[in-house]
């Protein structure tokens, strides 16, 4: 069988149907790698330090990335229904030729002076710094992997292969647990580091074989009639990014100060809180982003509500008693996972307590997404911008206020707060930029949703909670009680109609 004939553009259902499915599997297997991570290395200051420069080179390369949905590939997708395929083309490859340039420049930037900045932004001693430059200076090449790969992501969802980024980011993680495995001995906790650089370099070769080979694309690099309101818009996405990005740096920057493993800790229960809104969220938005762009582009307006309605009420049905869940079985989940190897008991704890406080709000995040790639479809820019700015400049201070009442779990709690003030303030926000968007049904939605869930996770905790089992019995026991109330309780009063619709369709295609 040739393997290239099984990759073709997808519709929509199919698209976002294989692409979750496929994204499960992408996100199993990089959840997979974080177990053996703390299996292998625990919670040190080696390990905070890996996932300090891990997740600030995603932050940084985000903030370049960030134009790719907001502005370029809606203004991309404007050229190749306008004008061709060879315009769309041809302003997709200058701005790769930009980002390659940019990689370039903060790579060798991050050569001569990785080890001051790491000092800026960080609370790690000199001493550390220096004892382990080496983990800063090489994590640094992850920011540049990370803008080309992402970007080439964003193109090939642009051109509706919906499921190819999932099955690719596949095979990237296994390459980099085959590394730890062949490299830990020698290189400690550097052999992640080393695992991940070789992955990304495979995957961007992957993504630039499949583009040329199956999708035409020609990487020829012309500057191509740019509209000012094209740069216009990514300046103000980028400008509105800065904030976002200090919002996210800053509580790295706190808890690098408290105390080796913090960090560690927090990313290993964050990990799993993200969970559902890394296997379902992102691959959602993904898909009906480019929905939403066509529907905007013929002024479907009664279209584009029909489909954030129901996207966003399936998600809220999801999140929330995937959030209850996780709330009252977050530390049995935690030993489940992690407590093996170098893993202490006390990490444990600590790692249940950051996924509990995490996993409450995810349902907003859920939400945020979709309603962000409205904001996108419309090139409401400059109005997100302001709002973001400001969301950001409280989340900033919620965090500061936060950490310094209640230490490291105040970012977690500062989390809560802000999640919850966007998800409401997104109301007032959508009937001012886009009153065709019914935002006031899906807040009553969520109110009936979370109350039902609450009442059932009660239960549940006392029913099982106190229930001297093994962990695995106890989480597994749990989520089917959980499954089975919520179906029943879905088949009584109708809660939500569009997964069903969307399990049906698997069941078609798989038998």
């Amino acid at each position: 069988m040739n393997f290239l004939r099984l990759i073709k553009a997808e519709s929509y259902t199919r698209g976002m149907t294989l692409s979750v499915l496929f994204n499960i599997i992408s996100k199993g297997i990089l959840f997979l790698l974080t177990i053996i991570i703390a299996r292998y290395f625990g919670s040190t200051i080696k390990t905070d330090i890996y996932f300090f420069v891990f997740t600030t080179m995603i932050l940084f390369s985000s903030f370049i990335n960030n134009i790719d949905t907001v502005v370029l590939i809606p203004e991309s997708m404007r050229l190749r229904e306008k004008e061709g395929d060879e315009k769309a083309n041809s302003f997709l490859n200058y701005f790769l030729m930009i980002y390659f340039v940019i990689g370039m420049l903060f790579t060798v930037g991050m050569y001569f002076f990785g080890t001051t900045i790491f000092g800026l932004i960080s609370k790690f001693s000199q001493a550390d710094i220096i004892i382990y430059r080496n983990y800063f200076w090489a994590g640094s090449f992850f920011f540049i992997f990370h803008v080309l790969t992402n970007y080439f992501n964003s193109i090939l969802t642009s051109l509706k292969y919906f499921s190819l980024p999932m099955v690719i980011s596949s095979v990237k993680s296994c390459i980099v647990i085959v590394c730890i495995f062949l490299l830990r001995a020698e290189y400690d906790v550097m052999s992640v580091i080393a695992g991940g650089l070789i992955s990304y370099a495979v995957n961007l070769l992957i993504q630039m074989y499949i583009l040329y080979k199956i999708a035409g694309w020609k990487f020829s690099f012309k500057k191509p009639p740019i509209r000012k309101s094209t740069w216009s818009n990514v300046f103000y996405s980028e400008l509105g990014q800065i904030t976002t990005v200090a919002s996210s740096m800053f509580p790295l920057y706190l808890l690098s100060g408290f105390g080796s493993g913090v960090i560690s800790v927090m990313n290993y229960g964050k990990n799993i809180a993200d969970i559902p809104n890394t296997l379902v969220t992102s691959q959602f938005a993904n898909v009906i982003g480019i929905k939403l762009n066509e529907e905007f582009a013929r002024k479907d307006y009664a279209g584009m509500n029909e489909t954030f309605l129901s996207i966003s009420k399936m998600m809220v049905f999801i999140l929330v008693p995937l959030g209850c869940f996780m709330f009252v079985f977050a530390e049995p989940i935690v030993e489940l996972f992690y407590n093996r190897g170098n893993f202490t008991q006390q990490a444990v704890v600590d790692s249940a307590k950051f996924m509990q406080l995490l996993s409450i709000t995810i349902f907003s995040i859920g939400v945020n997404a979709i309603v962000t790639r409205i904001f996108v479809a419309i090139q409401a820019i400059r109005q997100a911008f302001f709002y973001q700015v400001v969301l950001n400049i409280i989340l900033i201070a919620a965090i500061w206020i936060c950490t310094r009442y209640y230490g490291a779990y105040g970012y977690a709690y500062a989390i809560i707060i802000m999640n919850l003030i966007n998800f409401i303030s997104m109301y007032f926000i959508c009937r001012e930029l886009v009153p065709h968007i019914k935002y006031e049904a899906l807040l009553k939605y969520t109110g009936f949703i979370i109350l039902i869930n609450a009442a059932i996770a009660t239960g549940l905790f006392f029913a099982v909670h106190y229930i001297q089992v093994a962990n695995l019995v106890k989480v597994i026991t749990g989520f089917w009680l959980y499954f089975i109330i919520l179906l029943m309780l879905n088949k009584k009063f109708a809660l939500n109609t569009e997964l069903a619709y969307i399990l049906k369709h698997v069941k078609k295609k798989f038998y």
